[in-house]
């Protein structure tokens, strides 16, 4: 009972001293810490997965450059994904942690080694999370999906985007969420990223959504209705799935 109220003043302080509006923010990070640290899913194992997402917007307009899932088949998206984790293991063996894999996850192959997908016993969530916020020995910014996923692959002209500059818009989570692809309770945290296009790439974009949507392109020009609905439709026909977390880029939550 002494660590539970140590662990609380802990918490709440800072909310104390910034006001009622941010400990009305951290209820839910008191609520998680009861749930895990005490409650039932103490021993359970909790899946993360950690990720950045870009809002790429087409300028004058409520248009948004969406690629395809490389893991989920016709599955537009945001441009980003899961951040790679930096050094060595051993904190992460404290937490007995497991990497994710076919039957509770999405496996890992060589692209996506050292990704923040994984799994830890729900008494040592509050620890990941405390370590996630720190920033340390971890990704913090989107660059790399960025290349990986338009400059490499050619839908954006490196020449013109080889220099970016974004703007941090917010923090989602959603905390112990049943998955039933996964078969397993998630914390998911998106840090949601606007890239801020100069003269060039506003032109350069403007260009790009002009084009008819071409899916072997491996991208896709949709509209703020597009992401409503979680698809791309071409006249009657569905031609694409969206995923739920893209709602993010239009400021709505899934």
């Amino acid at each position: 009972m002494a660590e539970i109220f140590t662990t609380l003043a802990a918490l709440t302080k800072p909310s104390l001293s910034k006001g009622v509006t941010i400990a009305w923010e951290n209820r839910n990070y008191i609520k998680l810490f009861m749930q895990t640290k005490f409650g039932k899913y103490k021993n359970q194992y909790i899946r993360f997965s950690m990720a950045g997402l870009i809002k790429i917007k087409i300028p004058n307009s409520n248009k948004y450059l969406l690629v395809f899932n490389r893991r989920i088949e016709n599955q537009l998206q945001p441009i980003g994904g899961v951040y790679k984790r930096h050094g060595d293991e051993s904190l992460f063996n404290q937490w007995n942690y497991k990497a994710d894999n076919a039957k509770n996850g999405l496996d890992v192959d060589n692209k996506s080694e050292l990704d923040l997908r994984f799994m830890v016993p729900g008494k040592h969530c509050i620890e990941v999370l405390n370590w996630f916020e720190k920033g340390n020995e971890r990704e913090a910014s989107p660059h790399r999906e960025f290349k990986e996923e338009v400059l490499d692959t050619k839908i954006l002209d490196s020449e013109i985007f080889g220099c970016q500059n974004y703007k941090h818009i917010r923090r989602y989570s959603k905390n112990l969420s049943w998955s039933d692809f996964f078969s397993c309770y998630e914390i998911l945290i998106y840090d949601i990223f606007e890239l801020l296009p100069n003269e060039a790439q506003k032109l350069a974009l403007i260009e790009l959504s002009k084009q008819e949507n071409d899916l072997s392109r491996g991208f896709a020009i949709v509209t703020c209705d597009d992401i409503e609905q979680l698809r791309l439709m071409n006249g009657p026909k569905q031609i694409a799935r969206i995923g739920q977390h893209t709602k993010l880029l239009i400021n709505k939550d899934f």
